[in-house]
């Protein structure tokens, strides 16, 4: 099954907690794929994008800890 899929993702500055952090948004837009409806089709599609985000924070934490990052207002 094929999706038409394009998303948009915003990366932000924030404070969370008290501590200098990011926040990222993703939102998309997609075709529903004939034979499925359009919460079969948001569903796989939010789960996907819940995957690529948990990989980025994953990737940017580890960074983080072996101190590969740069501050935003360098």
């Amino acid at each position: 099954m094929k999706y038409n899929y394009s998303s948009i993702i915003t990366v932000h500055p924030e404070v969370i907690e008290g501590r200098p952090g990011t926040l990222v948004i993703e939102s998309f837009v997609v075709d529903v794929p004939e034979g499925n409806t359009k919460d079969e089709t948001c569903y796989f599609v939010e789960a996907l994008i819940r995957c690529n985000l948990k990989s980025l924070a994953d990737v940017s934490e580890r960074m983080a800890v072996q101190d590969r990052t740069e501050p935003i207002n360098h």
